[in-house]
């Protein structure tokens, strides 16, 4: 994870992996799993921080049928 921070404004990446069941056309369970990045920005107003910006990235992404 990288961050930076400067006065009243910050950045920040954050790191995992997403699970979703989910239901394809056919009725058949499926599980996707996805290495997504949050890109965030952050601003200071009044002594507390608050979500300026957030941007998604992913990085891989694949979806198979699920046994749950």
């Amino acid at each position: 994870m990288a961050s930076s921070l400067d006065g009243d404004r910050a950045t920040g990446e954050s790191c995992c992996l997403a699970h979703h069941i989910g239901v394809d056309e056919s009725g058949q369970r499926t599980l996707m799993i996805a290495s997504i990045r949050y890109l965030d920005e952050f601003t200071k107003q009044g002594g507390d921080w608050y979500f300026a910006e957030r941007r998604l990235m992913v990085d891989w992404s694949g979806t198979r049928p699920s046994t749950l």
